[in-house]
């Protein structure tokens, strides 16, 4: 039987630590594949796992703080049928895996070996746009969701209220809401640094550097 990379780490998931349980949803996958061969979408399908691109789209979608994308995934989740809680928990494995990324660095292979190399390679360049202050704090902010979730009469209200808290860390006055607008707004100057400088137009004259201000 053929399996696709990153297959056998979500049966282990799914077993819960039983090996007995983890055989039997391998079975399950087997007798559901063509050809003898298990597919890494047929499994996320299978298991009820949330699609690797759906996590990349709204871990870029934090990064860039497009709010529109981010509530479009929680759109595309609810209409395709996928568990909402299910998803969130996906959501914080995804997070904590980009903290260790951006902690270990090229070592982070050794660590999270069940992904994939592609996968890792994208989120090496997806860790480049948080700061790590910022990566506590959506973790943070998105484990406190889950917790308030369970037993919720809406959970697409709470998926949706939990998400927006993360684009906005500007309205939490916790130490790691604190920390996560600081990160941000490093990043914003360190990008507003590197902007080209307009050339003046014809006719106007050089601007010149500004004068140092007194003490």
């Amino acid at each position: 039987v053929k399996i696709d990379e990153g297959v056998l780490s979500l049966v282990v998931r799914s077993g819960g630590g039983s090996v007995r349980d983890s055989l039997s949803l391998l079975d399950q996958l087997i007798a559901g594949s063509d050809k003898n061969h298990v597919t890494y979408e047929r499994a996320i399908g299978l298991l009820g796992y949330t699609d690797a691109a759906l996590l990349d789209s709204v871990i870029d979608a934090f990064g860039l703080g497009d709010a529109a994308e981010v509530f479009a995934s929680v759109d595309r989740v609810i209409q395709s049928g996928q568990d909402p809680h299910r998803f969130v928990e996906d959501l914080l494995e995804r997070i904590r895996d980009l903290i260790v990324v951006g902690s270990v660095g090229l070592a982070a292979k050794n660590v999270l070996r069940d992904i994939p190399q592609d996968q890792l390679d994208r989120m090496r360049l997806q860790v480049e746009r948080f700061g790590k202050a910022e990566l506590n704090y959506a973790a943070e902010v998105i484990a406190e969701g889950l917790t308030r979730m369970n037993g919720a009469t809406s959970p697409k209200l709470q998926l949706e209220l939990m998400l927006a808290k993360v684009l906005v860390p500007a309205q939490d006055t916790s130490e790691t809401g604190s920390l996560a607008r600081i990160d941000r707004l490093e990043r914003r100057m360190g990008l507003a640094g590197n902007a080209p400088v307009a050339a003046p137009a014809a006719g106007q004259p050089q601007a010149t550097a500004p004068q140092a201000a007194a003490p």
